[in-house]
């Protein structure tokens, strides 16, 4: 009977019938699975189920290809740090969403899932008026990316293979174009922010956050998403930043 123990990341979670919970996880060493918990509906267990948490986790079928059954012991209930901090608990829905979609099942990625943990914790260390944090969240979706096949070329021109004056991502390859060969093309080009190592001047740093945002939700789109289909809590992260920082 195959059978694992691991630590996992809660992703989502469903009623199924009238006591069981059907969810997906992430597992440090066994990858994303979808799984049943039964009793899992009832009133003592339901705050477990709770985008983000971190639980021990032992699961076991008959065999390997069935979905068997997951039993999860509740470690830390991450969305409680956030009560107060609503963009914060929607970058947390964000990225539980986007892993919850886009991570293939049953392949073990203990960086993923690492790097997730670690995103985690700077978000709950971050204040209030601090979005310094969003800069790690890009960076993860670009490090979820790259682990996934898609890695962005960020570090020298695609051109004339120099490092100076960065300033734009082509969207067709992922990969960075120094100020002087795209400017001409710059309205068919991407902007690559600063904290990614760009060069293009902007005003302030904030704008340069939400350029982050929108160079990493557009890879998302066009490799997993169709343009169409990208988490409505990473629609709402965008757009309640934009709120926020730049009073729009």
């Amino acid at each position: 009977m195959p059978e694992w123990k691991d630590k996992i990341i809660l992703l989502s979670s469903k009623p199924f019938g009238e006591t069981g919970m059907l969810v997906s996880v992430l597992s440090k060493y066994n990858g994303r699975y979808k799984s049943f918990v039964y009793g899992g509906n009832s009133i003592k267990k339901r705050s477990i189920f709770q985008k983000g948490n971190i639980c021990r986790a032992e699961w076991k079928a008959r065999i390997s290809e069935q979905m068997g059954s997951i039993k999860l012991e509740l470690v830390k209930s991450t969305s409680t740090d956030f009560f107060n901090q609503p963009i914060n608990l929607t970058a947390l829905s964000a990225i539980c969403e986007i892993s919850d979609f886009i991570l293939p099942e049953r392949e073990p990625n203990t960086k993923i899932f690492t790097a997730t943990l670690s995103l985690f914790d700077l978000l709950k260390l971050s204040s209030e008026k601090d979005y310094d944090w969003i800069k790690g969240y890009v960076k993860w979706e670009i490090g979820v990316l790259s682990e996934l096949g898609f890695s962005l070329k960020l570090n020298k021109c695609a051109v004339n293979g120099n490092k100076e004056n960065l300033s734009f991502v082509s969207p067709k390859t992922g990969r960075a174009v120094s100020l002087k060969e795209g400017l001409p093309y710059k309205d068919k080009l991407l902007i690559l922010p600063k904290f990614l190592g760009g060069n293009y001047n902007f005003s302030c740093q904030i704008t340069d956050l939400i350029l982050g945002l929108n160079l990493t939700k557009y890879f998302l789109n066009i490799n997993f998403f169709n343009n169409n289909k990208i988490p409505n809590s990473r629609i709402r992260l965008e757009k309640q930043l934009e709120k926020k920082i730049l009073k729009v």
